[in-house]
């Protein structure tokens, strides 16, 4: 009987042991797997952005986001608003669904921006949340990014609740890289969508992650900045 028990106890702490080196090998894995994938990501889009020629591109993002403050972002109705987009780089000659990166240097953020908030883009990055304003800057915009907080251990905009006003985003697309500069932050309900609108004369970018402390996967945090440019003394 003793040896019975001896005998089980040895398989369970075998078990134990397997299961525990899974739980630590698993997400280590992961993390370097989808550090080295978004590092070759950035870099492979960089890359294309300094040998190809991308003007009609660049015109139509621009014309889109006119059009989409005109249009007082009538298509901006739920969730599944924005997780499919209803713009095409492809159309116009990008072989990439990335639009962007997005980088925050002081929090060692920096993250390759897929077109659309689908499960399948969150998992490899940041996001561009669909019929807000496209990565390209300009009067009367409000690009919205999102990103999971932690991602099978892997922090993506974990570190975004660490902002201050006055600190610096920085987006970088085909042609330019954009600076901004956090002016607000706050907690909000998940089917709050104020912050997801452009306002008026306004040019900014808007980071949301899922807010975590309380694991309410209800709300959001939510950086709000504005560009820097030399209109404004910056």
């Amino acid at each position: 009987m003793k040896k019975k028990q001896s005998k089980a106890i040895r398989i369970i702490a075998v078990i134990l042991l397997i299961a525990g080196t899974v739980l630590v090998v698993v997400p280590l894995g992961f993390k370097t797997y989808f550090r080295v994938q978004a590092d070759d990501n950035v870099e492979a889009f960089e890359a294309v952005a300094d040998s190809e020629n991308f003007d009609r591109l660049r015109q139509a993002m621009i014309e889109y986001n006119e059009n989409l403050y005109l249009s007082g972002q009538r298509t901006l109705v739920d969730q599944e608003s924005y997780e499919t987009p209803d713009f095409n780089p492809a159309d116009y000659g990008a072989k990439s669904d990335i639009l962007c990166y997005v980088s925050v240097p002081s929090k060692n953020i920096r993250l390759p921006v897929y077109n659309g908030a689908s499960e399948e883009n969150m998992s490899k990055g940041a996001v561009y949340l669909a019929k807000t304003s496209l990565p390209v800057g300009g009067n009367n915009t409000n690009c919205v990014i999102a990103a999971h907080n932690i991602f099978y251990g892997v922090k993506m905009f974990y570190r975004i609740s660490e902002l201050e006003p006055g600190d610096k985003i920085y987006i970088t697309n085909y042609w330019e890289t954009l600076e901004y500069e956090v002016i607000s932050k706050e907690i909000a309900e998940r089917n709050e969508s104020r912050r997801l609108f452009i306002q008026p004369d306004k040019e900014l970018l808007t980071l949301s992650t899922c807010y975590r402390p309380t694991r309410q996967i209800n709300q959001r945090y939510i950086v709000c900045a504005q560009r820097v440019t030399e209109q404004n003394g910056k």
